[in-house]
């Protein structure tokens, strides 16, 4: 009777070290085909698809000097532009990497960023699942000139920033902030109907926002220089595509003694002047096509 029990023991535990085995070898083949399936296809398919996408659901048009896929399961991006529907360049990154995190398969669908622009790094991560989705970006000593957008306004500076995103999606709409903060400058320009203003050394910039309510609440865009402090207060309201959310700020100007004394400048604003050294421009209509009331 005790043999046939260790027979039986011994049976039971060599079954279940089969049994594992075969699930070891079942999960390794699994992963291995997964992996030689996403490699196979070529990266100019998934490219399209995921532009495409991009598009459909916010009217930017992303473009890229190269698209690659890379190990395990990620894409590589270089030079990478977007642009408004209209053309007009918004923003420019040198490369960017964007992968599976398998760590991330227990809460949901995680998605490890990673990049480089005008000499800074970016990095975050975008996660979804049954709970929501939600995405963290940060941004490190990146140049002002990977922001495109701010050279078609008029706005030009010389030097980098830091920047944090945190935002969640809630009924469908997102909801979280948006702080950046300039952290060096050598030079900085504004330009009114194409005239430059100069606006001499500039001591500090940053942006403060909010998400919420399917819109955009701008808390402050400020930039202090020595001849001039210029703040932005106002609302966006998103729709889909994102370029045509609705936009409704205030552009406020106030002038230093140095540029006080260059009345033939001055002399641009003089419809916006509400007091001695104030000046109050709204700016209203779509993000695509952004038209201030000049």
């Amino acid at each position: 009777m005790e043999i046939k029990k260790a027979s039986s023991g011994r049976s039971g535990a060599g079954f279940l070290k089969k049994l594992a085995i075969a699930s070891v070898l079942t999960v390794t083949g699994l992963i291995i085909f997964v992996l030689t399936l996403f490699h196979l296809i070529p990266s100019h398919l998934y490219e399209s698809w995921l532009y495409g996408s991009i598009r459909e659901r916010s009217g930017l048009v992303v473009e890229s000097a190269s698209f690659s896929t890379a190990f395990p399961l990620a894409f590589r991006a270089e030079g990478l532009k977007v642009f408004d529907q209209a053309g007009k360049e918004l923003l420019r990154v040198d490369s960017l990497k964007a992968g599976l995190n398998p760590l991330g398969l227990f809460s949901g669908l995680m998605i490890d960023i990673d990049g480089e622009a005008s000499g800074g790094q970016v990095r975050g991560a975008a996660v979804a699942g049954l709970f929501g989705a939600s995405l963290e970006m940060e941004a490190v000593g990146v140049g002002f000139d990977a922001l495109s957008v701010l050279s078609s306004a008029g706005v030009k500076l010389d030097g980098a920033f830091d920047a944090v995103l945190a935002v969640k999606m809630e009924d469908g709409c997102p909801r979280g902030s948006l702080k950046a903060q300039g952290v060096e400058f050598d030079d900085a320009v504004l330009s009114f109907r194409g005239f430059p203003l100069p606006i001499g050394s500039v001591d500090e910039a940053g942006l403060s926002a909010e998400f919420f309510n399917c819109g955009v609440r701008l808390d402050g865009l400020w930039l202090e220089s020595s001849d001039l402090s210029a703040r932005i207060k106002g609302g966006m309201k998103l729709a889909s595509p994102v370029s045509a959310s609705s936009v409704d700020m205030m552009i406020e100007l106030v002038p230093y003694e140095g540029l006080m004394k260059k009345e033939y400048i001055l002399s641009l604003l003089s419809q916006y002047r509400k007091s001695a050294n104030y000046y109050s421009i709204p700016v209203q209509g779509t993000l695509g096509s952004l038209t201030a009331a000049f």
